[in-house]
């Protein structure tokens, strides 16, 4: 199948899988033309390194488990250190982010401030209605992924 058809199968745009050649996650064939051919095995591999992404792995960890999980002879003690490790870095960071959460809440309440107080500048009259302000950027999780911190494999 061409990449087009990979990416319609899988719910993967075209660039992300171009993305994960590049990262060497997926290998396709290629044609005498230089066009990728992908098997129904790759359609595999992309759901899987989408559920790792998911879970919050970057590209480079989940170049190291790709060998790993899809071994005959797959190595269950060294997979379940590398997700305890990932799990462990999760935790981490969510008591980083509930500690944030409390000092933010701390400070809030230092400064008088109510919890449901909207501070915004007003221009022109109060009984006016301008138009409403432009919705935040979402958060950009990436920063927030699992990277590499030490061996994610023993």
């Amino acid at each position: 199948m061409r990449i087009g058809e990979l990416s319609a199968r899988s719910g993967v745009s075209a660039r992300s899988l171009r993305y994960y050649e590049a990262q060497r996650l997926i290998a396709p064939e290629r044609t005498t033309g230089g066009q990728r051919v992908y098997s129904p095995h790759h359609l595999a591999l992309v759901v899987r390194i989408q559920e790792l992404f998911r879970a919050g792995f970057c590209s480079s960890v989940i170049q190291e488990l790709l060998p790993a999980l899809g071994s005959p002879a797959q190595d269950d003690a060294a997979l379940a250190a590398a997700f305890d490790a990932a799990a462990a870095r999760l935790i981490s960071e969510k008591e980083s982010i509930d500690a944030e959460l409390s000092a933010l809440h701390a400070l809030r309440s230092r400064l008088g401030l109510a919890p449901d107080t909207h501070v915004s500048v007003q221009r022109g009259f109060h009984d006016s209605s301008p138009d409403p302000p432009p919705a935040p950027a979402p958060f950009d999780h990436r920063d927030r992924r699992l990277r590499r911190g030490g061996a994610v494999l023993p």
